[in-house]
């Protein structure tokens, strides 16, 4: 599990994401389960689930995926 903590302006209610790699790192192929946005200050919780892999060599060998919220 990775967790990211990300500094940023409000973003309002967030609906979609889009997640990426360059692909720039041999073994760069990874499979995406789900993504949680938390609101730290209303605390309300944005889920994303991907269940994918970004990878150039794996399923529909693509390195950027659009998902919506769940």
């Amino acid at each position: 599990v990775d967790k990211f903590s990300i500094e940023a302006v409000d973003l309002g209610q967030v609906y979609k994401i889009k997640i990426r790699h360059d692909n720039s790192l041999a073994g760069a192929d990874w499979y995406l389960d789900q993504v949680e946005v938390v609101d730290v200050e209303t605390e309300e919780v944005y889920m994303f689930l991907c269940e994918r892999w970004l990878s150039t060599k794996k399923e529909d060998k693509r390195i950027e995926r659009t998902f919506f919220v769940k």
